[in-house]
């Protein structure tokens, strides 16, 4: 009797062992996917910064990007206050650029991600 209480003993705390492992493990797959939809997240930002400096820089030139979609490729002349408009929209979106890096770097190393 006694050792069938200890085999059952032992069973258990082998059991109890190998859900500790397992955790772990879990949570190991639980942080690797939260940095990688972190990263996601960021690669899918700076895309979207990369697409708007373009449609900045069509702007400056005179080039409308709805226009270019629709096959007109006629460039117009931007005027002072539009060139001054276009010039403070990408000034602050540059500024939401550099702190959105400062953050997604910031996270990365809370995370000891290199």
């Amino acid at each position: 009797m006694k050792i069938a209480i200890m085999v059952v003993f032992l069973g258990l705390i082998g059991y109890l062992i190998e859900q500790r492992r397992h955790i772990k493990f879990l949570e190991k797959v639980n942080f690797n996917q939260e940095t990688r939809h972190i990263m996601t997240d960021h690669e899918i930002f700076l895309l979207k910064h990369q697409i708007g400096t373009y449609v900045f820089s069509l702007e400056t030139l005179g080039y409308s990007q709805d226009k270019i979609s629709k096959g007109d490729y006629t460039r117009h002349e931007p005027s002072p206050e539009k060139l001054q408009a276009i010039q403070e929209e990408f000034q602050r979106q540059e500024s939401i650029y550099r702190s959105k890096n400062i953050q997604f770097e910031t996270e990365l190393e809370l995370r000891d991600v290199d």
